[in-house]
C-alpha cells in the first residue's frame, strides 16, 4: 500500500492536527503521522556544508526525517499561522532541508497543504508552502485553510486532486511563475557546483521538458540565457 506522510508543523496536537486527522481519515492510504515537535531538529548554521558537500554536520533527527519524506509516496504539510507564516518548529526543518533547494529529491510526488488561523494570512502561508514544496520538486495538489471558528473537517472533493495525483502523476500545464523558478534552480544547479550539476544530469532535469504552453516555451529559453549570461558567462 501507498504510504502518505502527514505532518504536524504545531507546537501542539490542536487545532492544525485535528484538521490533518481529518484529512488523513479519508485517505485510503496507510498514513503516518509526524509531529515536529517531538523530533530533537536544531537550527541550521548556514554552513552550506550540505549544499557543497551532500551531508550535514548537526547531529539531530532532521536528517532521519528528511528520509522519510524521500521514502513516502505522498506528503499532507501542515501548519498553524504565526506572525503571518508559518510555525517556527516547521520553519526550523525547512531550513534543513537546503540542498533540496539545489537538488530536489521529492520528483512528481503530490503534496497536500493545510493551514490554520485564529487571525490572518492564511492565503499567504499557503502560497509559501506551495513555493516550498515546488522547489522540493513536488506536485502541489491543493492548499486547505481553516480559521478557528470554522470547523476542522474537509471533503473528499477538497483532497480528490491529490488522490488522483497519488493514482497517476498530471499532466499540467505549469503556471509561468513555477516555470521561472525551475529555470533559476536549473540556471544555478548547473553553473555553481558539480554536486549540483552531476545530480541535474543524472536525474535528468538539466533536459527535462515541462508541460508548457507553446509561448512559454519561448520565455523559458530567454529566462535560462539572461540567467547564464549575467551571471556565470
Amino acid at each position: 500500500m501507498k504510504k502518505v506522510l502527514v505532518i504536524n508543523g504545531s507546537a501542539r496536537k490542536g487545532r492544525t492536527f485535528e484538521l490533518l486527522k481529518n484529512i488523513a481519515e479519508k485517505l485510503p492510504y496507510d498514513v503516518e503521522y509526524i509531529h515536529l515537535k517531538e523530533y530533537d531538529i536544531k537550527d541550521c548554521l548556514g554552513c552550506e556544508v550540505c549544499k557543497k558537500k551532500d551531508f550535514c554536520v548537526i547531529k539531530d533527527q532532521a536528517e532521519e526525517l528528511m528520509e522519510k519524506l524521500k521514502s513516502a509516496d505522498g506528503i499532507v504539510l501542515g501548519t498553524p499561522v504565526y506572525i503571518e507564516n508559518v510555525s517556527g518548529v516547521l520553519k526550523k526543518f525547512l531550513d534543513r532541508t537546503c540542498r533540496w533547494y539545489h537538488r530536489p529529491p521529492l520528483l512528481g510526488k503530490p503534496a497536500l497543504l493545510v493551514a490554520t488561523t485564529a487571525g490572518s494570512s492564511l492565503k499567504k502561508v499557503l502560497q509559501y508552502l506551495e513555493d516550498v514544496v515546488t522547489t522540493w520538486g513536488m506536485i502541489p495538489t491543493g492548499k486547505i485553510g481553516k480559521r478557528v471558528s470554522e470547523k476542522r473537517v474537509v471533503s473528499k472533493k477538497q483532497i480528490k486532486k491529490f488522490i488522483n495525483a497519488m493514482e497517476k502523476p498530471p499532466k499540467r500545464y505549469i503556471r509561468l511563475t513555477k516555470l521561472i523558478r525551475f529555470q533559476v534552480q536549473k540556471a544555478m544547479a548547473t553553473n555553481l557546483l558539480d554536486i549540483d550539476k552531476n545530480y541535474w544530469i543524472e536525474k535528468g532535469l538539466n533536459k527535462k521538458k515541462l508541460p508548457l504552453q507553446i509561448l512559454y516555451r519561448s520565455f523559458l529559453i530567454l529566462i535560462f540565457n539572461f540567467i547564464w549570461k549575467i551571471h556565470f558567462k
